[in-house]
């Protein structure tokens, strides 16, 4: 557990974009590509060598569009091996990897509109297809498992239209919900020991951070603002609180204490209401962090922080377009992420400095938001009990 006092300078609250003021419900989809800017090229040398490549464990799991219809298909890290997973009607999205890495959870959308229906599908890479996994419904989003991969928990607006959480039981596909308010609860995640969900709810008016027990007990506020806050990541240790907010103008990521305490804005990048932040996503060994940032008329870009040690990064491809979906290998010593200029979407790796991008997608279509699955090569050290 770091010194979060001391890990990152005091800055006053800042601004994240909420659950309420998004649509949560809304199908995912690539965001635009803003135009481009007049960048320094990337050197093309500077890239990963086949044989450090073929060193990286595990495999990604990534969108594909090649035929008009999102499948998900796996590659290894070198570009090669390429799979297809999912071969269906319905568009298919990559949820929550098991923890273990053997398989990743799939959320199926089929038909338009009222006729809508979502389902998530196990899928395990290579070796079948993927298998039903609970109840159909009109939304079925979020998932997070807990750390024995034995349940899971998710958004549905099963309850009369209303969304809410509940709690998926793997082995039996028992449901049962945990919270009940017609305002809205959403984007629930379960912390790295499966102590602690965390979650964003509307019964306060706006859209705040709320934490509960893994039975739904125990419900509490956590964040207290006039303005939204959304989109919670668990650093690995469950340790640390990553999260959106818009309480000082504009979407940003902001890194607390579990219980809501000792409030940091993440960059100390001087406020401006043409930037956003999105996408936080906490390495799964110690306490580093790669987040997405957004300017009009400008590439996005990912950025890297470690909390603990101070160091900043960035993803050295800004020349080559716009940066998203940053995701990091099982042992913490990788990102990938999806690169688009233009109208060509592909996946890259880089080094966990940012240095060193390399595509490893090259079929025509778009292919963008990986997910790396395989199994850790350590467990994260505990979070204190005291938090």
């Amino acid at each position: 557990m770091p010194n979060f006092s001391r890990a990152l300078p005091f800055c006053a609250l800042a601004l994240v974009v909420a659950g309420c003021g998004t649509d949560a419900g809304a199908a995912p989809s690539r965001p635009p590509t803003p135009p481009a800017a007049a960048l320094p090229p990337a050197d093309p040398a500077d890239t990963l060598s086949l044989v450090e490549r073929e060193g990286i464990a595990g495999r990604i799991v990534f969108i594909a569009e090649r035929d008009g219809n999102k499948e998900l298909y796996s590659v290894r890290p070198t570009g090669a091996g390429e799979q297809r997973l999912t071969a269906r009607p319905a568009q298919d999205f990559a949820g929550d990897p098991l923890p273990d890495g053997s398989g990743l959870l799939v959320i199926s959308l089929e038909g338009e509109g009222p006729s809508r229906v979502e389902r998530f599908w196990m899928a395990t890479d290579g070796s079948g297809p993927p298998r039903p996994l609970g109840p159909r419904g009109a939304l079925m989003r979020s998932p997070s498992w807990g750390p024995d991969g034995r349940w899971l928990v998710y958004e549905s607006n099963t309850r009369d239209g209303y969304r809410d959480i509940y709690r998926l039981d793997r082995a039996t596909g028992q449901v049962r919900a945990l919270t009940a308010n017609p305002e809205g609860n959403f984007r629930p995640v379960v912390s790295p020991r499966g102590d602690w969900v965390v979650f964003g709810s509307s019964r306060d008016s706006v859209s705040e951070l709320y934490r509960m027990r893994p039975d739904g007990s125990g419900q509490e506020r956590i964040t207290h603002t006039p303005r939204d806050e959304w989109g919670a990541r668990w650093s690995s240790d469950g340790g640390l609180l990553a999260f959106l907010s818009d309480r000082d103008g504009s979407d940003r990521v902001y890194v607390s204490y579990p219980d809501g305490r000792e409030t940091r804005r993440l960059s100390e990048e001087p406020l401006d209401p043409h930037v956003m932040e999105d996408r936080p996503a906490w390495a799964p060994q110690g306490f580093g962090i790669a987040w997405v940032r957004r300017k009009a008329n400008e590439p996005s870009r990912i950025l890297i922080r470690d909390v603990t040690t101070g160091f900043k990064g960035e993803v050295r491809a800004r020349g080559l377009g716009s940066l998203e979906d940053p995701a990091w290998s099982p042992d913490g010593r990788y990102l990938a992420f999806t690169l688009t200029r233009g109208d060509s979407a592909q996946v890259y790796v880089a080094r966990a400095d940012g240095t060193r991008p390399t595509r490893i997608t090259h079929a025509p279509g778009p292919n963008w938001a990986p997910v790396w699955l395989g199994a850790r090569t350590s467990p994260p050290p505990a979070a204190p009990s005291a938090r």
